[in-house]
């Protein structure tokens, strides 16, 4: 724990995987408000707003559970 040194450049691989983190989880907020919504009209016939609802909560119980186990492993 001594050598901790802040920056971009020495921390660049940790930077590039928030960056790519980032960008997975825009793509799924941009698919749960675009996309979603006229799939479940169109082919399961229920409310864009029951959809998006049931899809928030199953992708926070999933991200619970992935950082909850992810936690475990870094200790």
């Amino acid at each position: 724990m001594d050598n901790i040194n802040p920056g971009l450049k020495e921390n660049w691989k940790q930077f590039t995987l928030l960056v790519i983190n980032n960008a997975f989880v825009g793509g799924m907020v941009g698919l749960e408000r675009s996309i979603l919504p006229k799939i479940a009209e169109s082919e399961f016939h229920i409310a864009a707003k029951t959809a998006i609802l049931s899809f928030i909560v199953v992708f926070g119980i999933i991200k619970a559970v992935t950082n909850y186990f992810t936690g475990s492993l870094t200790n």
